[in-house]
Parts: C-alpha cells; sequence; structure tokens
C-alpha cells in the first residue's frame, strides 16, 4: 500500500513509479502516435477524415465514465471490505489474549502458548489471502496443520482444541469459555468473508466489455476530434486515453486487495502489528520493529 504525504503542487506531475501511468504508458503511447497517423492522414485528405463530428464521442464518453465510475465502486467496496475485515481480526487477536491472559489461575504456559499460536495463525493467514507458500514459523510450530489443504482453518481448529482441553482440565469456567469461543468464531468468520473476497472477482464479462468500450472509444476518438482539435488531435487524445485507462487499471488494482502490487494492503504489516501487541501482552521485552514503509510502499 502507497503510505505518503500529500505531494505538492510541483510533485504531483513528477511522480512516476507510484503513480497508474507506469502501467498504462504503453497504451497512452500507442494511442498518440495512432492519432498522430490519423492527423497526418486528415491532413493530406481533409474531405475524408476532416468531416466528422465529435458529439457522438461525447455521449459515449459520458456513458463510459458512468460505467467506469461503477466498476471503480465496485472495487474500492471490496477493497475496503478486506481492509475492514482484517482490522477486525487484529481487535479479535487483542481481545482473545486479554481475556485469556487477565484470568488467573490454570496452566499460565499453556495460555502462552495459545496466544503465541494466535501469532502464528496470523501470518498463516496472510501467507493464504496472498497465495503464497506457508511461513517458515507455521512449519516450525506446527508441522502437522502445515501440511492442511487450509492452513489458517487447521490452525485455527487446534487453538479451539487448546482452550477446550483447558476447559476439560477446569482451568476456567463455562462463561469464560465462551468468551474465548465467541473470539475464535469471529476470527473464523473474517477468515472467511477474505477467503470470499478472494475467491470471487468481479464478473469477467463485465470487466472484458469495459475494456472492449475503451479501447474501441479511445481509438475511435482521433476520427472525431481530428475536424476540430487539428495538429493538437494527439495531445487530446492521450490526456482522454489516460483517464479511461487509468480508472480502468486503478480499478483492476483494488479489485484484488489482497495482492502484492502497489495499492493491495499491507498484509505483512498488519501481522506484525499482531505480533508486537500479543508479545507485549506476554510481557516480552524483546519486541520486533513496527513495519514501517520502504520507498513509500508498506507491504
Amino acid at each position: 500500500m502507497i503510505v505518503r504525504p500529500r505531494p505538492t503542487l510541483l510533485e504531483l506531475f513528477g511522480i512516476w513509479r507510484l503513480s497508474v501511468l507506469s502501467k498504462i504508458a504503453p497504451q497512452i503511447l500507442g494511442l498518440a502516435l495512432f492519432s498522430a497517423l490519423v492527423t497526418g492522414l486528415a491532413h493530406r485528405w481533409p474531405a475524408v477524415l476532416g468531416r466528422f463530428s465529435v458529439a457522438p464521442f461525447t455521449l459515449l464518453g459520458i456513458a463510459l465514465s458512468i460505467f467506469l465510475g461503477f466498476r471503480n465502486n465496485v472495487s474500492y467496496e471490496r477493497w475496503w471490505e478486506a481492509r475492514r475485515q482484517l482490522g477486525a481480526l487484529i481487535g479479535e487477536c487483542r481481545s482473545l489474549a486479554r481475556v485469556l491472559l487477565a484470568t488467573r489461575g490454570g496452566d499460565r504456559l499453556r495460555r502462552e502458548r495459545v496466544v503465541r499460536g494466535v501469532i502464528v495463525y496470523v501470518y498463516a493467514l496472510m501467507a493464504h489471502l496472498r497465495g503464497e507458500s506457508v511461513p517458515a514459523m507455521v512449519v516450525r510450530s506446527n508441522p502437522q496443520q502445515a501440511q492442511a489443504q487450509n492452513v489458517p482453518d487447521a490452525l485455527l481448529r487446534e487453538l479451539a482444541a487448546e482452550c477446550g482441553a483447558m476447559l476439560a482440565a477446569q482451568e476456567f469456567g463455562e462463561q469464560l469459555y465462551q468468551r474465548l469461543d465467541e473470539r475464535l468464531s469471529a476470527m473464523a468468520a473474517i477468515q472467511v468473508a477474505c477467503e470470499r473476497i478472494r475467491s470471487t472477482p468481479v464478473p469477467f464479462s463485465y470487466t472484458l466489455l469495459l475494456h472492449r468500450t475503451a479501447y474501441a472509444f479511445c481509438f475511435l476518438l482521433p476520427f472525431g476530434a481530428v475536424g476540430t482539435l487539428g495538429l493538437v488531435t494527439p495531445i487530446f487524445c492521450a490526456v482522454v486515453a489516460y483517464a479511461f485507462f487509468g480508472l480502468d487499471e486503478l480499478a483492476s488494482e483494488l479489485e484484488e486487495p489482497f495482492g502484492v502490487w502497489l495499492s493491495a494492503l499491507p498484509l505483512t504489516a498488519m501481522a506484525r502489528t499482531v505480533e508486537i501487541n500479543l508479545l507485549e501482552a506476554l510481557g516480552e521485552q524483546d519486541l520486533p520493529e513496527a513495519a514501517v514503509p520502504v520507498d513509500s510502499i508498506l507491504k
């Protein structure tokens, strides 16, 4: 995720690496060259290419803008829901550790083991959502669960089994166990919600329709604009293409909030936050450093 101060007016037009422009530059350049070709042909045969009107493109552009805006809203809703779910996960992990460690009596080491298991679970979940391999810390601490088809779910079942064993050993009563089970159930619901977002993309036919319409509009636009704008047509078409192609690319990034691209959620940083909070609750002094942006990117 991009984390940087708001750019000044001079910096606004100089940002390249963190801009969507770096990804759509080939399309814009290709359209500008095509527009220049159309402009040259219109100058050579004005009676053929210079008589088209830009009015139909205005109406089509308005409709295309509405469709692109709708897709961007859908993609942002997916991104924001994923952020809300992971924020709730951090709160549930803190609550579980607080309830478990605040109660006196019982096997303190077992309770600390459960809290450390929550940290392992969060790292496993983040890797699961990104489609990465099982983290080494999961393999070391839970080699059997690391072989499961759904590693986070297997780790969550292990945590539930530990809490059930503590209840059977009468280390706490039914009321406390119910509170712990509510926290674990909430964590499971959050995992399901994130998996739903990850496995259910925006319908491909809808995305394909927008792609085709945007490209068709931008490559037909020079024919309608050259009669009015003349030599300025390539610049005008490049600016329009930046707006349409940029919105389309941005929606594609936001559509997958658990990826590794610039607009994706900082899953590693969130897992590190849980680790720091829970180790601090355990009384650890040697805490890991909080994740910080590197070159304005927080992972």
